[in-house]
């Protein structure tokens, strides 16, 4: 019998278990398709690294003769080592393509990971394995044979194979907003390929135990002086670049998955309350006929149970699948990895558990306190609460308020917990909606800062390595341009950072801002660092830093004068005479001009229009924008969902109220007025209430996009006023729905409960 009940009752309740089975799939399918996305990307890399046996530590040393290798093994921690020779080419192809050129003298550590074609032979003297990316893009084959010229040393081998490099996941260079996958590249060879007898080995791959700050407190005290830098996994370019990704998406993960479970669960508990609430003579009914307390609990907890964990078993099935179908394309654009690593149902089990015992605790208590009652008592409509009049009730003022205030006021003052509850759905309404407008704003406004109030040049030509100054000099005169130089710049603070280098040669085609887009002057005897940089390494302007030029031995102490912002590419800017005045040589490694230029020039690599950076950084924000696209729609469909449900129940539970109001000839149209006065109130107080709340959660996403892109929380007025008209838009549709019922409203049935 009680079977048949609940089929009933779930067909009569339809409306409000489908909220329960949408709030629930909604939150476990966010929670699911992030976390397996961000899981799944980690997995895969983790996997990669292991079996390529990714080093822990890289050494640079001109150094590395036997008993260097000898003091390295007797650190104690050191495991394994393997030397390798890394150094700069170009193949002789069409726009002279960078190639970096690793000499192996194993195979063993950070080794070559082929897809197609043979293993790293180390016996074979005339093959090369090759960038597969690079291969594709280049249209090269297996058999092919290609030519690099490195320090006016040609080099033609075959190509043995095409794969990937541990090292090299992630290529793009800091001051790149695309890859570019033709003009850059990888190749491995064994050592016997090299065209000399005599190679000197210029990085020492390391694998050891413990912490790497021992390792390389241990290599400092017995070989300092010996090495250039020690590079410890952790800081390695791309593998840095792959956790900041990973962790960029962590940060999703961390707040709105949260924030969705969290909003289903007390959504859940609200609906489960007032629909138990609501039958609560028919509970009555039961227990006079014999039900036991425990079955009438089993049958409504069952309601709960059975809709939560279908609605999460759907979602834990279908968040990976869409997630992964929404930004695998983009993320493998970027990432070089040979397998995704697939994170099965098996994953979320905990997750679908925890949200059903939840909803079973959540229907028990909300049984509990009815079924101990005595049948007879719960038989009877539930009295209505005796409020005794308040002090605001007491003031001469409040006889002269309207039936309508006084009406709502004493409403609110008698359901204390609807109304509390009103108010929390609506903050939570209002959070999830900022939040996600503000990250998707905060994205599209970085564009246009950094594209508008920071970079204003049409083109950008890159030098050959190999042009002479006078030859640039004349190039930036044909083209009306400036002379750049970017690189990038080690900051040893605590561990070694890596951070980029932007030397300005009196241009205004480049332009540091403020956190309010404005132009700042960055005199020509000073140094500014980005304020994401200076905010990573608790840097305040006075400070002086220890840096390291990545192709130079020199290391400098940098004073820091001033602090800029900009959206990305973080790290230090100055001028060419303060770059010299540091002792280093200003050397152009780019022509920067307001012309579009189509011609070429000799000396020229490539040039870079100011639309393709436009779409690299379209591509390149394309994971994330999906990411926050997808969270944001289903916001906003777990918005309406929650406020059709919490008026539809306030109305469920008002109605006996309205039906009484009718029959003391209260017209319709003013009834519609008095719910309306206070769904009103609740969202004002709800969507005020939840803007502090929905900053602070943005405070904490916001830093967490990585260590390239900066973000300021904020929250736009455009940004409250369609967050406020979303739910302003659901509250008159959901009002006018309810005009209806009120106009249809059956008095006799209504008024049958105070029988």
């Amino acid at each position: 019998m009680l079977k048949r009940k609940m089929l009933r009752d779930i067909w009569n309740y339809k409306v409000q278990f489908i909220s329960i089975f949408i709030i629930a799939f909604i939150g476990v399918f966010v929670f699911a398709g992030l976390t397996a996305e961000a899981d799944g990307f980690e997995a895969s890399i983790d996997s990669f690294y292991q079996r390529s046996n990714l080093a822990d530590g890289w050494i640079y040393s001109n150094y590395l003769v036997d008993d260097f290798l000898k003091q390295v093994y007797l650190l104690g921690a050191t495991t394994s080592m393997e030397r390798q020779l890394v150094v700069d080419s170009q193949a002789e192809l069409d726009g002279k393509p960078d190639i970096t050129l690793h000499f192996v003298e194993n195979n063993t550590i950070s080794k070559y990971y082929p897809l197609e074609g043979n293993e790293l032979n180390i016996s074979d003297s005339e093959g090369v394995w090759l960038d597969k990316t690079f291969a594709d893009a280049r249209n090269l084959k297996i058999g092919d044979t290609i030519a690099f010229e490195s320090n006016g040393i040609k080099i033609e081998k075959k190509i043995r194979g095409l794969g990937y490099s541990p090292e090299n996941v992630y290529s793009l260079v800091p001051t790149q907003t695309v890859p570019n996958y033709t003009a850059r590249g990888f190749a491995y060879m064994s050592y016997k390929a090299f065209p000399s007898d005599n190679i000197t080995y210029n990085v020492l791959n390391v694998k050891f135990d413990g912490r790497p700050e021992i390792f390389s407190e241990l290599l400092s005290y017995r070989l300092d002086g010996y090495y250039e830098l020690y590079l410890p996994q952790s800081n390695q370019y791309s593998v840095n670049a792959v956790s900041d990704s990973i962790a960029h998406q962590s940060s999703l993960n961390a707040v709105f998955p949260i924030l969705f479970t969290l909003i289903s669960m007390l959504m859940l508990s609200v609906t489960m309350k007032r629909i138990i609430s609501n039958q609560r003579t028919q509970i009555g009914v039961l227990k006079a006929n014999g039900f036991s307390n425990r079955s009438i609990a089993i049958h409504y907890m069952s309601f709960g149970f059975l809709l939560v964990t279908s609605g999460s078993i759907l979602g834990a099935i279908l968040g990976p699948i869409v997630f992964h179908f929404v930004v695998h394309e983009s993320r493998i654009y970027y990432f070089k990895f040979p397998v995704w690593a697939y994170v099965g149902l098996e994953r979320f089990i905990f997750v679908i558990v925890i949200i059903s015992l939840i909803s079973l605790i959540v229907s028990y208590l909300s049984i509990k306190s009815i079924v101990n009652e005595p049948p007879s008592q719960i038989i009877k409509p539930k009295p209505p609460k005796m409020v005794s009049s308040g002090f605001i009730e007491k003031l001469a003022i409040w006889k002269r308020l309207s039936f309508n205030i006084r009406w709502n006021y004493r409403d609110i003052k008698r359901n204390r917990f609807k109304s509390l509850m009103t108010i929390v759905g609506v903050m939570g309404c209002t959070i999830l909606l900022i939040s996600g407008f503000a990250v998707y704003e905060q994205m599209e406004i970085s564009k246009d800062w950094y594209f508008n109030d920071v970079n204003h040049f049409e083109s950008k030509l890159v030098i050959d390595d190999n042009t002479d100054l006078s030859q640039i000099d004349s190039i930036a005169h044909k083209v009306n341009g400036d002379e750049i130089m970017e690189s990038s710049i080690e900051i040893l603070k605590g561990d070694a950072n890596f951070a980029s280098l932007l030397v300005l040669n009196d241009t205004d085609l480049i332009t540091m801002t403020n956190d309010n887009r404005e132009k700042i002057d960055i005199p020509k005897n000073e140094v500014s660092i980005s304020k994401k940089m200076a905010d990573i390494l608790d840097l305040k302007v006075g400070d002086t830093i220890d840096c390291h030029l990545l192709d130079s031995n020199k290391l400098v102490k940098i004073r820091i004068d001033r602090i800029h912002s900009t959206p990305f590419t973080q790290g230090l800017v100055m001028s060419a005479d303060k770059y010299e005045e540091l002792g280093f040589n200003f050397t152009p490694t780019s022509i920067i001009t307001s012309e579009h230029v189509n011609k070429s020039y000799d000396g020229v690599k490539s040039t870079i229009y100011s639309e393709d950076m436009v779409r690299g950084w379209d591509q390149m924000q394309k994971t994330s924008m999906m990411i926050i696209t997808s969270i944001l729609f289903l916001a906003i469909v777990l918005a309406v969902v929650i406020l059709y449900n919490m008026n539809l129940l306030s109305f469920i539970e008002m109605e006996n109220d309205i039906a009484t109001l009718k029959v003391l000839g209260f017209k319709s149209k003013y009834l519609t007025k008095l719910l309306a006065t206070q769904g009103f109130f609740f969202i004002i107080v709800g969507f005020i209430l939840g803007l502090p709340v929905a900053y602070y959660i943005l405070t904490l996403l916001m830093p967490a996009f990585g260590n390239k892109i900066y973000l300021i929380p904020n929250i736009s007025v455009l940004n409250m006023a369609f967050s406020f008209l979303i739910i302003v838009s659901v509250f008159i549709v959901m009002n006018l729905y309810f005009s209806r019922k009120i106009r249809k409203l059956d008095m006799v049935d209504a008024l049958k409960t105070f029988e």
